[in-house]
């Protein structure tokens, strides 16, 4: 499992929890600051942080009388979790917008590292020369 689906399974099971009134079955919170952003309406998505030991994932309880709360649960992560920068011969070619690293867990990483070496070795490489068709990340 990647950490973008692992982040994304558990989204969802929290959110779903969060709207029918349960509390987070998974991850830690603050039940008294769940109970105050409660007062204020029904949840929805924030946004996930991350740090090397968990997914931070955020619910906006939005408020129609004054300010909305945001609140997190912090899930442990099942490995470190590891940030892949863009290294430094990546040449820019859009036209708008910045290009970033993103966050894997670290066996991915490692696959990810390991799949970029081997492509390295000269017949591997050879294949990047010449007319190049659309390539798809994943």
């Amino acid at each position: 499992m990647t950490l973008n689906e692992f982040t994304a399974s558990n989204r969802l099971i929290l959110l779903e929890e969060l709207r029918a009134g349960k509390d987070p079955s998974i991850g830690l919170f603050d039940a008294q600051l769940l109970r105050e952003a409660r007062s204020k309406g029904a949840p929805q998505l924030g946004t996930t942080r991350y740090e090397p030991h968990a997914s931070v994932i955020e619910f906006i309880f939005p408020s129609h009388q004054g300010s909305s709360s945001v609140f997190e649960i912090r899930l442990p992560s099942p490995e470190r979790i590891v940030y892949l920068d863009v290294p430094v011969w990546v040449v820019e070619q859009i036209w708008e917008g910045d290009v970033e690293g993103s966050y894997h867990f670290e066996s991915h990483a490692r696959a990810l590292v390991s799949a970029f070496t081997a492509a390295l070795d000269e017949e591997a490489n050879a294949t990047q020369f010449g007319p190049k068709a659309p390539k798809r990340r994943g």
